[in-house]
């Protein structure tokens, strides 16, 4: 082979090789580039999950609150029936005195009405 040859070949892939280099060192500014952006995705994502965490903490204490509040209410509405339980009992106790009374009352207006009679027979019988 000739050197003039030799050295067109080389010469030629020494071209190549620095082409080939040049388009490697573009692709690395481009993954450098899109690692960049990863990295700033992925900073973006942390800053996410850590106001997603806060606001989870945030729905525990709602969710906690909330139990309490649901606890009172029913210790309330337990109370609440407690009293009409009570209410009740005391309204049919009431009920029975008054229906006795006016028993009692019709009674008297009976026993009232007949000795009212026997006074006018006396008194007729007087004068």
């Amino acid at each position: 082979m000739e050197p003039n040859r030799f050295e067109e070949l080389v010469l030629s892939h020494l071209a190549r090789l620095t082409e080939d280099m040049s388009g490697l060192k573009s692709d690395i500014t481009g993954l450098k580039e899109d690692t960049s952006w990863l990295k700033e995705d992925v900073s973006g994502l942390k800053q996410d999950m850590s106001i997603l965490k806060d606001d989870v903490s945030g729905l525990k204490q709602d969710v906690s609150i909330l139990k309490d509040d649901v606890s009172g209410l029913k210790d309330k509405l337990n109370l609440v029936y407690e009293h009409v339980v009570v209410l009740t009992e005391n309204q049919t106790v009431d009920s029975k005195r008054i229906t006795k009374v006016e028993q009692d009352t019709t009674s008297l207006a009976e026993l009232y009405g007949k000795n009212e009679v026997e006074i006018r027979n006396i008194k007729s019988i007087l004068i």
